[in-house]
């Protein structure tokens, strides 16, 4: 794991990028390159997770070809890619990093489609003297470029890209007080963009630039029907297995629900070494859910931490998370916080159960879209005045007259009503959803919803850099692209044979976990924001609201009207702080909106 950076100038020399700006992300060791006409520039700070030694440090060259390159991720295959490659090639270690090289050395653009991992990678392509990008297929790591008339930087983290004071455009505020978190589509900042996930890219010698798409691969995802819960299981311990990849000790969080539980379970059967997990409590009992994550560790003899925390340092954290935000979010806080504890323990890598809930049917969105299909096809007013009752009403107004399955799960997942938005004085922004792949039915359509947007826009962006922020490696075994492909294949009435939440997760995984975990309902890492806010963090909520205000985002009068709202208890305490983590990132990162 690392971070990355790069310079390519086409028409004149590159510059180093400041490589301090992301040590967090590998305090290990850092390195830099530079061609020798002078146009490219690679640098890396690194996170020795595989091949610890000095024979695994980036950026890395290829004798043979001339080829550089700086990763950011793991490729859990690589053993097997090494076998494939043959006995020709002569390794000088054992790092997933150098198998990469090699790997371009024989596949050339198409070793995106050997790879299996979590990865963001840079290769400077000495023979055709261009660079070539690609990000993994779910969008697990991070990679964001800005072009200017100095070339194409490119960089793990925008802070790296954007440094000094910045306007914002008013759409980029609207993008992220609907969602709650940047669009990919459009960041915060107009001038950086960010290569989407599945996608690669080339920058030629002459600066032309070339993107594609090379997952899916498949028109559409069609699954086998036969012996699903013993394939199914196949594919999860098989994405686990390949998830302890390591040369250092592999950590696993164990909240005492399913998904984490499932892969806590499995860890602890494939590890040779006994595993060590991680629970965190609070001091307040009714959010504290350790005594289930006990009961795991001690069925399968794991190492277990649990780490209780005293909610002053809980509201500490919170204040503190805010600040190390890349890009702001309204749900990093909770990652933050567990990424913070464990790696207080010397822990450089921890298994999540993150992608369960999207591809099992976890989520309320599976439950509440047949729902909402039918409240779609009702006139507008109707709407309205159904949802009045339950202060909904605004909001019913905004539902997709559609009824689309892929559009009502993602309108779900809205912060602000278009009303809302109007009263800011700012221009709703929305696209329509495009899916590059065909379903099976709608179950598969809201995972895919749920998988390229909420978590992709929202988790998988905070567990990166609340996780790295803390030079901690989280990774997430649901997320194998194997495992997604032949759950989003299946059709709905399979994943819905066995009762309960995840049934068919639960199915094949029973003998795993005790009734406990699966027979109680689904519950969440949950903070009491609301009283927080309006107690021992109040004022750091009037100091973020006055920030957005003075700073042209919003006007006072709607700033006002939400934080009233908040105070009757008329509005979720997630839009209020969505604008108060706008105004501290916008203070630390000097930033102003267009008057």
């Amino acid at each position: 794991m690392c971070g990355i950076a790069v310079h390519f100038n086409s028409s004149g020399q590159a510059t180093p990028l400041d490589l301090d700006l992301i040590r967090h992300r590998g305090p290990d060791s850092r390195g830099e390159w530079a061609s020798p006409d002078g146009r490219c520039w690679l640098g890396s700070t690194r996170l020795a997770i595989v091949d610890v030694s000095p024979t695994g440090a980036q950026p890395m060259i290829d004798p043979a070809t001339g080829s550089v390159l700086v990763a950011n991720g793991e490729i859990y295959n690589h053993r097997t890619l090494r076998e494939r490659l043959g006995p020709k090639v002569s390794w000088k270690g054992t790092s997933d990093t150098e198998t990469l090289l090699q790997g371009y050395a024989r596949w050339g653009h198409e070793v995106v489609d050997h790879l299996k991992g979590m990865f963001a990678f840079a290769i400077y392509d000495a023979a055709r003297n261009e660079v070539f990008l690609a990000r993994d297929r779910l969008g697990i790591k991070p990679l964001y470029y800005e072009i200017n008339r100095e070339g194409i930087r490119i960089a793990s983290e925008v802070k790296m890209l954007v440094t000094g004071p910045e306007t914002i455009a008013a759409k980029s505020i609207s993008a992220y007080l609907q969602w709650g978190a940047c669009p990919e589509r459009r960041l915060l900042y107009s001038g950086v963009q960010v290569l989407p996930a599945g996608h690669a890219m080339t920058i030629g010698a002459q600066g032309q630039i070339k993107t594609w798409r090379y997952w899916p691969a498949r028109k559409a995802f069609v699954s086998s029907l036969e012996n699903v819960v013993p394939r199914l299981r196949d594919l999860i311990e098989r994405a686990v297995e390949e998830h302890l990849l390591s040369d250092v000790p592999v950590a696993s969080f164990l909240s005492g629900g399913i998904d984490s539980s499932v892969v806590t379970a499995i860890a602890a059967r494939k590890l040779e070494k006994k595993l060590q997990t991680y629970s965190v409590g609070f001091d307040l009992a009714e959010f504290d859910e350790t005594a289930i994550a006990q009961e795991i560790a001690q069925r399968y003899g794991t190492d277990h931490h649990r780490i209780q925390l005293s909610e002053e340092e809980v509201i500490h954290s919170v204040t503190e998370a805010v600040g190390k935000l890349d890009l702001p979010s309204v749900d990093a806080i909770n990652t933050y916080i567990v990424s913070r504890a464990v790696a207080a323990h010397g822990v450089k890598v921890a298994l999540s159960g993150l992608g369960g809930d999207e591809l099992f049917g976890g989520y309320p969105s599976f439950r509440d879209v047949p729902r909402l299909q039918l409240m779609a096809a009702l006139p507008r007013f109707l709407r309205r005045i159904i949802g009045f009752a339950r202060n909904t009403g605004e909001r019913l107004a905004d539902l997709p007259s559609t009824g689309d399955a892929v559009e009502l799960a993602r309108w779900r997942r809205r912060f602000f009503t278009d009303e809302m938005i109007r009263r800011a004085g700012l221009p709703p922004e929305s696209a329509p959803f495009e899916s590059s792949v065909a379903l099976p039915d709608d179950f598969a359509r809201i995972s895919w919803a749920e998988l390229t947007g909420y978590m992709r826009r929202m988790l998988l962006r905070d567990a990166d850099q609340m996780s790295m922020a803390v030079s901690l490696e989280i990774r997430v075994p649901f997320l194998d692209h194997e495992l997604v492909e032949y759950v989003l294949g299946l059709p709905a009435d399979v994943k819905r044979r066995y009762s309960g939440v995840k049934g068919l997760l639960v199915e094949a995984c029973r003998d795993l976990l005790p009734p406990s975990v699966y027979e109680r309902p689904k519950a969440g890492f949950v903070l009491p924001m609301k009283p927080w806010m309006l107690g021992p963090l109040a004022s750091f909520v009037q100091e973020g609201l006055d920030e957005a205000v003075s700073r042209a985002f919003l006007p006072a009068a709607f700033v006002e009207e939400i934080r009233e709202a908040f105070q009757r208890d008329r509005l979720h305490w997630s839009r209020p702080w969505s604008i108060v983590v706008l105004g501290h990132f916008a203070k630390r990162r000097r930033l102003s909106g267009i008057p």
